[in-house]
C-alpha cells in the first residue's frame, strides 16, 4: 500500500500515456494499411515512415534543451493537443474523401516533430514523479508498456479495421487522447515537482 501511495501520480501518468500511445500507434498502423490499399505502392507507404522519423531524428538534437527550459506539463499538453488536431484533420479529410498521400506526409512529419519534443519531457516528468527508491520499478513498468503497445497495436488495429473500419480506429485514438489530456490537466495541476525541474 505504501508503494502504491508513493507511485500514485506516476501510475496515473503511466497508464493514461500508455493508453494514448496505443491509440496513436493504432492510427499510424491503420493509415499505413489505408495508404497501401489506396496507392498499392510500397515506396509511398515506406515514405510515410520516413516522414515520421526524419523530424524526430533532426529535432531530437534540440529536444532535451527545450525540455529543460520549459514546463514539462505544458510541453506534453501542447504536443498531445497538436497530435490530436492532426488526427482530427485526418478524420475530416478521410470522411470527405479528400485525403491524399501528401496530407499524410505532412501530418506524420508534424507528429514526428511533436513526439521528439514530448519524449524527453515525458521522461523527466516520470522521474520527477517517482521517489528514487522506485526508479527500477518504474523503469521496468515503462519498458513493459512500450513493448505491450508494440505487440497490441497491429492486433487491435487490424481487428478494428476489419469490423468497424479505419474511422473507428481514429475515433478510439481521440478517446485515448482526451483521457491522457484530462489526466495531465486535472491530476497534475497542483504538482510542483511535475511542472518544475529539481
Amino acid at each position: 500500500m505504501k508503494t502504491l501511495k508513493e507511485l500514485k501520480l506516476f501510475i496515473i501518468l503511466w497508464l493514461t500515456q500508455s493508453f494514448s500511445s496505443l491509440g496513436s500507434s493504432m492510427t499510424n498502423f491503420a493509415l499505413v494499411i489505408w495508404l497501401y490499399q489506396d496507392s498499392g505502392s510500397a515506396l509511398k507507404t515506406s515514405l510515410l515512415t520516413v516522414c515520421s522519423y526524419a523530424p524526430y531524428v533532426v529535432m531530437s538534437i534540440f529536444a532535451g534543451a527545450i525540455s529543460d527550459k520549459w514546463n514539462k506539463k505544458t510541453i506534453m499538453l501542447v504536443c498531445d493537443s497538436t497530435a490530436a488536431l492532426c488526427t482530427i484533420f485526418t478524420l475530416i479529410l478521410l470522411r470527405s474523401g479528400a485525403l491524399e498521400v501528401w496530407h499524410l506526409y505532412i501530418l506524420n512529419a508534424v507528429n514526428g516533430l511533436m513526439n521528439s519534443i514530448q519524449a524527453p519531457a515525458s521522461d523527466v516528468a516520470a522521474t520527477l514523479l517517482t521517489p528514487e527508491c522506485h526508479y527500477q520499478k518504474t523503469s521496468g513498468m515503462r519498458s513493459f508498456s512500450g513493448s505491450l503497445v508494440s505487440i497490441l497495436t497491429p492486433v487491435f488495429a487490424a481487428s478494428i479495421i476489419s469490423f468497424a473500419g479505419i474511422e473507428a480506429v481514429i475515433i478510439i485514438d481521440l478517446i485515448t487522447f482526451f483521457t491522457a489530456f484530462a489526466a495531465l490537466l486535472y491530476f497534475y495541476k497542483n504538482s510542483r515537482n511535475y511542472t518544475k525541474s529539481r
